[in-house]
């Protein structure tokens, strides 16, 4: 329970005191959306995300460090399977993600 002046509130009434702009998601297109797919993910998958609008480039294998590197520095979304390994230093450069 919080309290507001003395007052017990629940978590939900709480929430509900909060200023509201700081929930509002911001729209955003589709297609301004870059998705990365490595290591054979799903077809179907693909399929949806571009039906979707989203522009999404895919793999058939694992990329090596410098190649990830490269290719993650400006997508919105990476999917991966067992053999990507997401390291700290790959991270560092992927500044959209």
């Amino acid at each position: 329970m919080s309290s507001v002046n003395g007052v017990s509130l629940s978590r939900r009434e709480s929430f509900n005191l909060r200023d509201r702009n700081s929930r509002l998601l911001k729209p955003f297109n589709s297609g301004d959306i870059k998705v990365l797919l490595l290591e054979n993910i799903s077809t179907k998958a693909v399929s949806i995300l571009r039906e979707a609008g989203y522009q999404v480039e895919t793999h058939a294998k694992a990329l090596d460090k410098d190649e990830l590197i490269a290719k993650i520095q400006d997508v919105h979304v990476i999917g991966i399977r067992s053999k990507t390994k997401l390291t700290t230093e790959v991270l560092q450069h992927a500044h959209k993600l």
